[in-house]
């Protein structure tokens, strides 16, 4: 596989290489099933010569060997991270600058993803990033017996696919910074285990819960409103929505208040039990009473916690209601994910749900869609924010492209609110003329909105 290399990268890695063997020999790693120099080949493949011609061999080499040290041995399962400091193969000449950290685990999706966010969290930028896929053998005791390049395809028998990943940053100062953020890191490296582990049962629960739906449809709501939602999760779980948390929730009812219930012992991915805080239960009054209490059989928003895995971003957040014999919810199927790419650059008109409300929107105009009018309301659609088309309702959003439409011939502002029904968030459109945009009116919008709701900065 090294001859699709380019010549300059492939000189580079050999002179690495031969550092590596240099080095492996005192050391008594050369002869071993993955010695210095057959380690580096594989693990630096990937890596843009321009990156390998501005660092010494000598440290690329040290560093190298002493990610081998620790990937020697681990158990599948577990994850080995470890920043490389002085005394590992060869204290590398630029440890006074930089700091390694080395990590070693099986290969998930959204690793480098989530690792990213740890850093930038952190206010850290990331110098060099080396992030081979082995293919590599280990015994019952996790020692390593061979490793190589892996092909695309996982192997069959002893062989595993594992991620090792080299990050260089600048050093911080003083190590609590650094063991502050190896403890992230491990965080954020169990997070993704269990998202990815629980993948297949979140799937399938929601699978069995379309079924459920369509099978005995609630008898208060809409049949239309209900194969709507079930065609939803349907298309949520054909690969459009990140899968990372579950869990079931009873609907206690109450004069005043409801409550809603964890069943903490259903949870999968980042809501299984025993993983981070325990659930508590959560109170019902007013508006959330009112969402929780409807005969809508779905509910979609955003969880007030950031995402931990694939994108630093407010988790998304669908709930599957469950209903009694007369069509009453009593309890909730809560998923926590991220919509994918596809949901944010899809027609509205290709979306379950959101084809649905755009055409109700529209409808409710009572425009012909070849007029003038009509094309500038499904042009609005079409270009409106994809988490707003699922959060707001047809209402909001039939007063919302209004208010649009009438600014196209209008050299006016205008500011749209849409509060969601949990009282956690506020989401505003601004419009202003184009001619008097510039990034001082943006900073100034965002200082006006944060001084009017108390934001912070």
């Amino acid at each position: 596989m090294l001859d699709t290399v380019p010549r300059r990268r492939l000189d580079l890695i050999e002179t690495v290489a031969r550092t590596a063997r240099r080095l492996a020999h005192p050391r008594g790693m050369a002869g071993t099933p993955a010695d210095g120099a057959e380690f580096v080949r594989a693990y630096l493949r990937g890596v843009d010569a321009d990156d390998l011609a501005h660092r010494p061999p000598e440290d690329l080499a040290a560093v190298a060997l002493a990610h081998l040290a620790l990937g020697r041995r681990r158990r599948p399962g577990t994850a080995a991270v470890q920043w490389l400091d002085a005394g590992d193969a060869r204290s590398p000449a630029s440890a006074t600058t930089s700091a390694w950290l080395a990590v070693v685990t099986d290969d998930m999706p959204f690793l480098v993803d989530s690792l990213g966010m740890v850093f930038s969290a952190h206010g850290i930028a990331v110098k060099l990033l080396v992030h081979p896929v082995l293919a590599v053998e280990r015994d019952r005791t996790g020692r390593l017996r061979s490793l190589a390049l892996a092909p695309p395809a996982p192997q069959g028998g002893d062989t595993r696919r594992e991620s090792w990943q080299l990050y260089e940053i600048d050093r911080p100062a003083g190590a609590a910074t650094l063991q502050q953020l190896q403890a992230a890191l491990r965080a954020t490296l169990d997070d993704v285990r269990i998202a990815v582990a629980d993948w297949q049962p979140m799937r399938a629960r929601m699978r069995a819960l379309a079924a459920g739906l369509r099978a005995r449809p609630p008898r208060r709501t809409p049949r239309a409103e209900t194969d709507e939602g079930c065609a939803l999760l349907d298309w949520m779980e054909s690969g459009h929505f990140v899968f990372l948390g579950y869990r079931h929730y009873r609907l206690r009812r109450g004069g005043a208040a409801d409550r809603l219930e964890p069943r903490v012992a259903t949870g999968l991915g980042l809501l299984r039990a025993g993983h981070g805080a325990a659930p508590g239960v959560t109170t019902l009054r007013g508006r959330m009473r009112a969402v929780a209490r409807s005969a809508a059989p779905l509910v979609v928003s955003k969880a007030n916690a950031l995402a931990t895995v694939h994108r630093a971003t407010f988790l998304d957040y669908v709930a599957v209601k469950d209903f009694d014999a007369d069509g009453v919810p009593v309890a909730e199927h809560r998923f926590i994910g991220l919509w994918t790419s596809t949901a944010y650059f899809s027609s509205p008109y290709e979306i379950p749900l959101l084809r649905r409300k755009v055409r109700e929107v529209i409808a409710g105009f009572g425009l012909d869609a070849a007029s003038h009018d009509g094309k500038a309301v499904m042009a609005v659609l079409e270009g409106w924010p994809r988490d707003e088309l699922f959060q707001a309702s047809v209402r909001e959003l039939a007063g919302f492209v209004r208010g649009v439409v009438n600014l196209y011939e209008r050299r006016t502002t205008r500011l749209l609110a849409r509060r969601d029904p949990f009282g956690r968030f506020w989401s505003f459109m601004a419009y202003v003329p184009r001619d008097r945009y510039s990034t001082e009116v943006r900073h100034r919008i965002e200082q006006v909105l944060r001084a009017a709701l108390d934001g912070m900065a």
